[in-house]
């Protein structure tokens, strides 16, 4: 009976610095996380029209800069991000590069009064397979949400016939971190972080027809 007291005890603790350890991450995290509200051109009824979409993004550096997807914010007319304290502010798009998915926008913060949350990378060549990992975004567009999973492989490549929802090739220069950790529609762009809450890959795509397959880019 003292063994099977130690054992439970011993399991216990194990479980609560678990928790402990999610907690840290998630508040290392959350507060530099955004979502993001794109407006763009829609030619798909073969007449032009104006679509706001939803996605995510994470705030890397104090001066408002946002790391996401390309295909979240690369061909916006108009992007109004929401922040951590639900205060609304207008970006810009700087730059991207749709064969690795990758965009960046700048936060005008001319008129921001709150404060800036950072947060911090990590290194994605040392992630190991079976690590546990948040994935952080706006799914569905609920803003702030968290789901919790492993690293299912490292470097899935995916050849030149996988298209961004904007019609461009990507896949071919990235070799992608697979996780089951729920990505879905408004994750993109989100931050994949480890359990020591830092950011080791940007959420991008889902495999529809499927359970747990969901990829990130890696941040190195």
């Amino acid at each position: 009976m003292l063994l099977a007291a130690f054992m439970c005890g011993t399991a216990l603790g194990q479980n609560n610095s678990f928790q402990k350890d999610i907690y840290r991450a998630r508040d290392k995290v959350l507060p530099a996380l955004v979502h993001i509200q794109p407006v763009i051109k829609d030619f798909n009824t073969g007449e032009l029209k104006k679509q706001a979409i939803i996605g995510s993004g994470v705030i890397f550096h104090p001066d408002g800069y946002v790391v996401t997807n390309y295909h979240v914010a690369g061909k916006a007319e108009r992007i109004i991000c929401t922040l951590s304290d639900r205060e609304e502010v207008p970006a810009t798009f700087v730059g991207g590069d749709p064969p690795t998915d990758i965009a960046v926008i700048k936060l005008d913060l001319s008129e921001y009064d709150g404060q800036i949350h950072v947060a911090q990378f990590g290194n994605s060549d040392s992630v190991q397979v079976g690590q546990q990992v948040l994935a952080m975004g706006s799914p569905l567009s609920l803003s702030r949400t968290i789901s919790m999973g492993v690293i299912s492989t490292r470097d899935r490549y995916f050849s030149d016939e996988i298209r961004l929802p904007t019609g461009e090739p990507t896949g071919r220069y990235n070799l992608w971190l697979q996780t089951d950790a729920a990505i879905n529609p408004g994750n993109s762009g989100g931050p994949l972080v480890d359990m020591s809450g830092r950011v080791i890959g940007i959420n991008s795509r889902a495999t529809f027809g499927a359970n747990n397959l969901g990829f990130a880019i890696p941040v190195n």
